[in-house]
């Protein structure tokens, strides 16, 4: 905080302001009492988990009925997902309890810093004189929408996403400073915080490694980077080497499935997730908010400046940037699996970019060209006038991927569950809320209708078998079946109402 202080005076209460409203956004996005079901749902229940046994991460605790553990939404041990955003969910829940809200926090902290990480790197890498560059690139990441929708955990792959990005960025700006101060101990912190991000979404963290590239060679050479990246690496390989290496020891043949399905991600699009090549640059607006056309414009001039720039040889801080902002979009754009929110990555550096465009036009505005660069200021005003108002208006309250349950009433049903006292089994859970049930509950949960060999198998075993009946009649013939065998005094039906209201908004788009 010191280096914001002196003559960074001016812009501190600006910079104040912008962590306070986006730290705002990003609490009323994470704080409603529901966990969406692609993917937070499942990472919340590992993360639950976890805190019984940090070193295990399991989704099913007790596996009542068979599965396939290299099923991913049925397995006892989790290895789908790297652990550190797992950990950090368990330790949410240990220090604040098993609400929603709790889970999130931590991803509602780590993004508020990657605002002040996207002021800081607009110095670091464009230079002092462009200061005021950090400032709009920081009041871009604050409202930017496709990082507050992953913070609320309402669209894949929240959470993890989320503690990526801000790992990535944390990375190229301990490797900026590292060039800047040719520091092996800063390129340790940068290796360390490059082996972090490989626990978040193993191998796309090395983004920051590519990133901050141009810039070690610009500031220090081929000899000077080789000697930064000596340091990094054994940093690096501390932090991002034990967990795949005790993964690969005590569940061998299921950490091999894990890897190969993360390899398959590149040539097969897994679970329908296939799009066009052009996808990510159609679905861009929506991730950034305010008009279409606006949006488009903006991220355009960004990097047709920053090109130019780039090409006059200022320096490479303009490289990494540019770098950082197209590596994810070509890569992701290239392999086979799309996900929504793959190039989020990608958000501070076109953050960046656009702030130093709109401080470029900043410094035109008496010059030459001065009303072209007030009009190109005004629309960046505009824009991101519009993306705040969106973000601050935004209605967070209704579950998305909820088609079968009134949400509400499936929560409170689930947590009464715990006051029943035995070993409890919940069968024919719809709408894929397996995780959730289990979640509130603290029970098993399946999809599975109760037949009467598995209600009977199951009381021998000594289960309470817990029957849910949504309005729509799904599972009711099973029940009527068991009642026929006698066995509906052995059973408890739990009948939900379905959602109420209507018209809500896919989380894509709210």
């Amino acid at each position: 905080m010191t280096r914001l202080l002196g003559s960074k005076r001016t812009l501190l209460p600006a910079l104040i302001s912008i962590l306070v409203f986006g730290f705002w956004l990003r609490c009323r996005a994470a704080n409603h009492p529901y966990i969406s079901q692609w993917d937070e749902a499942y990472h919340a229940l590992v993360a639950k988990n976890l805190a019984a046994h940090p070193l295990e991460p399991t989704l099913y605790e007790e596996k009542v009925l068979p599965a396939d553990d290299r099923e991913w939404t049925k397995a006892r041990v989790w290895l789908h997902k790297p652990p550190l955003p797992l950990w950090l969910m368990s330790a949410g829940i240990a220090a604040f309890g098993e609400n929603e809200l709790s889970f999130r926090l931590p991803a509602v902290v780590l993004d508020t810093l990657a605002i002040l990480l996207v002021f800081l790197l607009a110095e670091e890498l464009f230079g002092v004189a462009r200061r005021p560059a950090g400032l709009a690139a920081a009041a871009l990441y604050a409202v930017n929408p496709l990082m507050i929708r992953l913070v609320s955990g309402r669209i894949p792959d929240d959470a993890p996403h989320v503690v990526n990005a801000f790992f990535i960025t944390l990375t190229v700006y301990l490797f900026a400073v590292s060039a800047r101060r040719n520091s092996r101990v800063c390129a340790a912190a940068a290796g360390l915080a490059l082996g972090l991000g490989t626990l978040c979404m193993s191998a796309v963290a090395l983004l920051g490694l590519a990133a901050a590239f141009p810039l070690l060679l610009s500031a220090r050479g081929v000899r000077g980077t080789f000697r930064l990246l000596a340091a990094a690496s054994v940093a690096f390989a501390a932090a991002a080497l034990p967990w795949p290496l005790y993964c690969a020891s005590r569940w061998p043949e299921l950490w091999r499935h894990e890897s190969a399905l993360h390899l398959r991600h590149l040539f097969a699009a897994i679970d329908g997730h296939a799009h066009a090549w052009w996808w990510y640059l159609k679905i861009l607006p929506a991730h950034y908010g305010g008009s279409a056309s606006l949006a488009w414009a903006s991220a355009c001039a960004a990097l047709a400046y920053a090109a130019r720039e780039a090409a006059r040889g200022k320096g490479g801080g303009v490289a990494a940037a540019l770098c950082w902002a197209l590596i994810p979009y070509v890569f992701f754009s290239a392999i086979a699996t799309k996900l929504y929110s793959y190039v989020c990555v990608a958000v501070p550096a076109l953050c960046l970019l656009a702030g130093l465009a709109a401080a470029a036009l900043w410094a035109e505005r008496a010059g030459r060209f001065g009303a072209a660069a007030l009009a190109g200021l005004l629309a960046f005003c505009a824009q991101a006038g519009l993306v705040a108002r969106e973000r601050a208006s935004a209605d967070y309250s209704a579950c998305p991927w909820n088609e079968l349950y009134d949400y509400p009433s499936f929560r409170r049903a689930m947590l009464d569950l715990r006051g029943l006292p035995g070993r409890k089994v919940v069968l024919n859970v719809g709408d894929f809320k397996m995780p959730q049930a289990m979640y509130y509950s603290g029970s098993p949960a399946y999809a599975d209708a109760p037949d009467a060999a598995l209600v009977r198998g199951l009381i021998e075993r000594g289960f309470r078998v817990v029957v849910l009946l949504d309005e729509g009649g799904r599972g009711s013939e099973a029940v009527a079946a068991l009642r026929k065998s006698g066995l509906a005094g052995k059973i408890t039906v739990l009948p939900l109402p379905a959602p109420r209201g209507g018209g809500f908004k896919h989380p894509y788009e709210a």
